[in-house]
């Protein structure tokens, strides 16, 4: 757990700061350092996608998580429930959160620390987030401080439940679920750019669904 501890802390010390700083950093910067996070942001989803080997199930998994989210209004709900702590606030909190706990490092970080006690990558990421969440505090508000608690929960869960699970987990899977999130996170980056806007704890069901799509995939195929 202490890779989370670590990266909670630089997340919420980058927030801090950013929201402080925020009257004095000129626009125009912000603006500017703003579009390369969206457009690095698009390019890890590339990358990450780039490693998917079953798409037909990452497809499947996509849309009924799309729709069993569209169901529930997870995104709606969290939104709104955000968006009472202040105005903006909660695509800020929504927008962060997948930007920190969405990816390959996210993943991989926890499964070393849960299965292992290495928490190097999530050392490593934490480093990076500290960077990103000043300027995005600069830019979009609190929800990005409160993201530290989401960061906190979703990362120290996904820790524990690796070294519950222990080594039971194929590396298929875990390069699977990246990918998805690299869909994830292409959808972000254009969402970050303003291109457009999509419910993205809705699609984020998605993840859940996805080992179960695939043990039915691995099923037929010995049919």
């Amino acid at each position: 757990m202490l890779g989370t501890l670590f990266n909670t802390v630089t997340v919420a010390i980058g927030a801090g700061l950013g929201l402080a700083l925020r009257q004095r950093v000129p626009e125009n910067l912000r603006s500017v350092v703003f579009s390369a996070i969206g457009l690095f942001t698009l390019y890890i989803g590339v990358d990450l996608m780039s490693g998917i080997n079953t798409p037909v199930a990452v497809f499947v998994a996509l849309v009924i998580g799309a729709a069993l989210g569209h169901a529930m209004g997870v995104d709606r709900r969290v939104r709104a429930a955000a968006d009472k702590l202040g105005n903006g606030t909660g695509s800020a909190l929504v927008q962060s959160t997948l930007l920190f706990c969405v990816g390959a490092m996210t993943l991989v970080g926890c499964m070393r620390d849960g299965l292992e006690n290495d928490p190097t990558i999530l050392y490593a990421k934490g480093t990076m987030d500290l960077i990103s969440s000043v300027f995005l505090a600069a830019a979009l508000g609190r929800g990005v401080l409160y993201s530290a608690g989401a960061v906190l929960l979703l990362q120290g869960t996904l820790t524990l439940a690796f070294g519950t699970l222990g080594t039971g987990i194929p590396e298929s899977m875990v390069t699977e679920l990246s990918g998805l999130g690299g869909i994830l996170l292409f959808g972000l980056g254009l969402d970050l750019l303003g291109v457009r806007s999509f419910p993205l704890l809705d699609l984020s069901c998605a993840l859940p669904v996805l080992p179960f799509v695939l043990w039915l995939v691995e099923i037929s195929s010995n049919f």
